[in-house]
């Protein structure tokens, strides 16, 4: 709205906006330093008699307190209208604007109180000209009012007007390109500016103007000036150094108790440091040890506790005993029909996140989410929220992922669906193990024709989780390559190796991605792969000797992947040794545990007909989910050792070995059924 004069650049291309005058030497000494308009600007440039006569038109600045009422003829004036009876924007912008020089603190704060109502409803364009520059002169007036006379502000009028204030530009902050005329697009120019100066200027005043009276604020107009500043992320500089949530922090601190803050009062705290990412660990520590030794929570709202979980899981403040009294209050709930799709989506992220592990609180939201009979409350990013807490959090629920999946796939259009929610929505799916063709195939669609707006980590996980699930789209995987040739030069360690181990289980020749900016790309990098990267950039160049490559690696790389990928100590399961001995029983000599050339270890290797045979007994793991589809690394190491090592390679699904129970006669007729091997022993 405002802005000091040596914080102005020498000219502004916006057309409408506040500033101080430039030239205070062209402006009367009464008054210098006054807050004026681009507007009022250019009146003054063409002639102080012209400014003279504005200003004196449009009572801007008074020598006298601007809503100090003395003679009787303004006592009996009409009565100020109220803003609880106001019925449009409109309405309460010109019943404001006409009665300003009488109303108080209390009748402006209450007036920006009820802007950001009139705000929520659709964004319509005040066709005539003149209106809008009259809506423009008018929220002009008035905003330069409120932040002139803010030193008489009291606790509960600041707040107010810092709140207000606040919503308001969260509210035309969201719309992106708002209508042009349009009470949105006006209030942008007039409260945030170019580079948002003006909403800076704005806080830092009011911030200024609390400091001296902060004492006197009590716990509800502490924690609404507090959530003001968390929602417009202003992070005011104070003398000494420190910040003005330092000292918002400070006078909680200051409090005895908090028997003060009622629930909205703690959970607005903490969100808005979070939200602001000021550190305050002795605040949050506070506010949890007073929240654990309340007798009960019955007083917290589900956004409440949504809003606690979600700030100590984004400043990564972590406290065990809060989030497990919170958790155990929302099970023991009759039901969770209060949790809208954001609180029950944040609240399980936020478990997720600070790897807080709560099952009984995964398994009441999905049995919820499941009794539903529609989705259509949640969106695209409640959704991806919700698969991928349970996904981070290791919690497997196939009929909650089935009814996610289920309702994605129905939906008309996906444009409301970011590529991190593309992408973090498979990266669950694959992560448990959760097997629906339909979902991938309906969102492999939607990224092809979005490609564009992938960035690098969004492009390697959409492609890793397609690979890992045994999703190889060879469509998706040649289709995807702009994007993915696009990023090379800004890939991490892990988006490198990746995408490399991705296009490998596709198995999809991509030269133009493989080649010497690819593998320069890695050596820049070479010291930063972690154990499990090398692994996959190992695998990767198997898949390049299968293509007949000449690109590879170097060979200190090389070696160091071969290495990192042979050093997997071996842990036979118990279904392996049950199958190895029946091997034995039916007169075949396994060998557990073979070291092929390739560097895969088989679990077990027979010769049968002069031939060697790979054994692979695939259990659970080597499936999605509880379908009988293969995962991406069993499918990548079979075509690999059949292509590499020479050898045919035998599956024993987990399932079928189970049907056999524990029928030695039946087993043995199996495995030589499989290995086409007959037994002269039996």
């Amino acid at each position: 709205m405002v802005l000091l004069a040596n914080e102005l650049p020498q000219s502004q291309s916006q057309p409408f906006v506040h500033m101080m005058c430039l030239r205070n030497h062209l402006m009367p000494a009464t008054l210098r330093g006054s807050i004026i308009t681009s507007y009022q600007c250019n009146l003054l440039c063409n002639g102080i008699d012209s400014w003279g006569d504005h200003c004196n038109n449009s009572n801007l600045i008074q020598s006298q307190k601007r809503y100090h009422i003395t003679s009787r003829q303004q006592q009996q004036q009409k009565r100020i209208p109220r803003m609880s009876e106001m019925r449009s924007l409109e309405e309460a912008l010109t019943a404001t604007h006409d009665n300003l020089d009488r109303l108080s603190p209390r009748d402006v704060s209450a007036f920006w109180a009820v802007v950001p109502t009139f705000l929520g409803g659709r964004e319509h364009r005040t066709t005539n000209q003149q209106q809008q520059q009259q809506m423009f002169h008018h929220f002009d007036k008035i905003s330069t009012a409120s932040i002139q006379d803010i030193d008489r502000y009291d606790p509960r009028d600041m707040t107010t007007l810092a709140i207000s204030l606040a919503k308001v530009i969260d509210k035309i902050s969201k719309r992106k390109r708002p209508t042009k005329g349009s009470p949105h697009q006006i209030l942008r120019d007039i409260l945030i500016g170019n580079d948002s100066k003006i909403k800076q200027y704005i806080f830092r005043e009011i911030a200024s103007s609390s400091v001296p009276i902060l004492h006197e604020f009590n716990a509800r107009e502490l924690s609404n000036l507090i959530y003001a500043f968390g929602l417009s992320q202003e992070v005011v500089l104070v003398n000494d150094g420190s910040t003005f949530f330092d000292m918002l922090a400070k006078e909680v601190m200051n409090f005895d108790n908090l028997d003060e803050f009622w629930p909205q009062a703690l959970s607005n705290t903490v969100w808005a440091f979070a939200t602001a990412g000021e550190s305050q660990p002795r605040l949050f520590e506070r506010v949890a040890d007073h929240i654990v030794q309340l007798d009960n929570l019955n007083n917290f709202k589900p956004q409440e506790l949504k809003d606690i979980v979600w700030a100590y899981a984004t400043a990564e403040e972590h406290h065990s005993q809060l989030f497990t009294r919170l958790a155990d209050h929302i099970i023991k709930l009759d039901n969770l029909r209060q949790f809208d799709g954001q609180a029950l989506s944040n609240t399980i992220w936020a478990y997720a996140t600070s790897g807080e592990s709560h099952p009984q609180l995964f398994k009441k939201v999905a049995d919820h989410i499941i009794s539903l009979n529609t989705l259509d409350r949640y969106n695209s990013q409640n959704l991806k929220d919700i698969v991928w807490a349970f996904a981070t959090a290791g919690e497997s629920h196939p009929i909650l992922f089935k009814k996610v999946a289920d309702y994605i796939i129905t939906l008309d259009k996906l444009d409301k669906f970011k590529p991190q929610h593309l992408s973090n929505t498979v990266w669950a799916f694959a992560t448990t193990g959760e097997s629906h063709p339909k979902l991938f195939k309906t969102l492999a669609e939607e990224a092809i024709k979005r490609q564009h707006e992938f960035n690098p980590q969004e492009i390697a996980n959409f492609l890793w989780s397609y690979a890992t699930n045994g999703q190889v789209d060879e469509h998706l995987f040649s289709l995807l390559v702009p994007a993915v040739k696009a990023n090379l030069n800004k890939y991490i360690t892990q988006n490198l190796a990746n995408v490399a181990w991705a296009y490998s289980v596709a198995n999809v020749d991509t030269p133009s991605v493989f080649n010497n900016d690819f593998i320069n790309a890695c050596l820049k990098k070479e010291d930063e792969f972690i154990l499990e990267h090398l692994r996959q950039l190992h695998q990767w160049q198997l898949w390049q000797h299968e293509l007949k490559s000449d690109i590879s690696l170097p060979e200190s790389l090389k070696k160091k992947c071969y290495e990192t990928f042979i050093s997997e100590d071996p842990s036979p399961s118990k279904l392996q040794d049950d199958v190895v001995s029946c091997l034995s029983s039916i007169g075949l000599q396994p060998h557990e545990e073979v070291l092929l050339n390739s560097g895969y270890r088989i679990d077990a290797v027979v010769e049968v007909n002069g031939k060697q045979s790979a054994i692979e007994i695939d259990g659970p793991s080597h499936f999605i989910g509880r379908s009988r589809e293969l995962t991406g690394s069993t499918i990548l190491k079979h075509r690999q050792v059949a292509a590499l090592d020479g050898m045919k390679v035998v599956s024993i699904p987990y399932w079928h070995w189970d049907k056999l129970k524990k029928d030695s006669g039946r087993k043995q007729q199996y495995l030589q059924h499989l290995l086409d091997y007959n037994s002269k022993s039996l």
